[in-house]
């Protein structure tokens, strides 16, 4: 009698629990299966200012509802909820803004298996290079029904390329050697004479990816992408010509002293250290055809045109 009661028990047990096992599952396959991406998203968070920039390239400003808090451009993104920082998400402050498409840079796939998790929905742009920034570019502006106007960015793009590209066939046909140029993205500024370290382009990313296209051949040849690069280490390898990515105009002065300090630097000697001084050359989106611009008059310079706009070695937008 007891076995028939026990065995009656496990029976009710399990038809009670089947269906609650049926609608766990159900709700965990929710949180690990995003919905597919609307036709016409409404709601869009971007996760980098290079994406944020693109989307309102792409006349998608207004439906934008969260950034990070490096989106600075255009002004506009400024007053929208910030939802992340350089590579942390505030998860609670995103699921506020009810998106229905998070958008990220295609490097930052943990991050974006966790949005999937939480049932949301997501597309990447590669930014690991600049022909890989245009391709991803028309992929997503057709998901997002802006395909027109990803075109009309792709094509500015590509004009500044081959622009830069026939300068370089052009010169190097004449017999001028390809430069060989160090890319500094990130350093102090001390201004007294002396550099310690700087942070590097390496090899296979966006702005080597530039470099090439463009005809320059970048100094560093090593496996690492952001090398650290000491002061023995630059003379040693005695670049032709320097870019040097600075965080604002005011500090081109201490920036100028700091690379003269390096007097039997190649590039120093000849004059051509060179400072970019614009936002929009640290942010690889669509206003890099501005650098494209900018890098190709450095690297092989017009001689019919007048030089006073390189002399002071501050490169701004043209």
């Amino acid at each position: 009698m007891n076995n028939r009661l026990i065995n009656l028990g496990l029976l009710i047990l399990f038809i009670i629990g089947l269906p609650l096992t049926l609608l766990a599952h159900q709700a965990l396959s929710k949180l690990t299966a995003p919905p597919p991406l609307p036709a016409n998203p409404q709601r869009l968070v971007s996760l980098a200012p290079s994406v944020t920039e693109t989307l309102f390239a792409l006349g998608q400003g207004p439906k934008v509802v969260g950034v990070t808090q490096y989106c600075e451009y255009p002004p506009e993104a400024q007053s929208l909820p910030v939802v992340a920082g350089f590579t942390d998400i505030n998860y609670e402050a995103l699921l506020r803004t009810r998106p229905d498409l998070v958008v990220l840079p295609i490097d930052k796939m943990a991050n974006q298996a966790n949005l999937e998790r939480l049932g949301l929905t997501t597309m990447t742009l590669d930014t690991r290079s600049l022909t890989g920034y245009m391709a991803t570019l028309l992929t997503f502006g057709e998901a997002i029904s802006s395909l027109p106007l990803a075109k009309s960015l792709v094509a500015r793009l590509e004009n500044s390329i081959h622009k830069a590209e026939k300068r370089a066939q052009d010169q190097l046909a004449q017999g001028q050697a390809r430069p060989r140029v160090l890319f500094s993205v990130m350093r102090s500024y001390q201004g007294f004479g002396s550099i310690t370290e700087i942070t590097a382009v390496g090899q296979d990313g966006f702005y080597d990816n530039m470099l090439e296209l463009t005809g320059g051949q970048n100094v560093y040849q090593g496996p690492l992408p952001f090398p650290k690069l000491s002061r023995e280490a630059i003379l040693t390898l005695n670049p032709d010509l320097v870019i040097d990515l600075i965080q604002d105009p005011q500090h081109a002065e201490m920036a100028m002293a700091d690379w003269r300090g390096l007097g039997k630097l190649k590039a120093v000697q000849s004059g051509r250290v060179y400072l970019f001084s614009d936002k929009s050359d640290t942010v690889p989106g669509p206003r890099i055809y501005k650098t494209i611009d900018k890098l190709s008059a450095c690297l092989f310079p017009d001689p019919r045109a007048p030089q006073g706009r390189l002399s002071s070695g501050v490169i701004q937008e043209p």
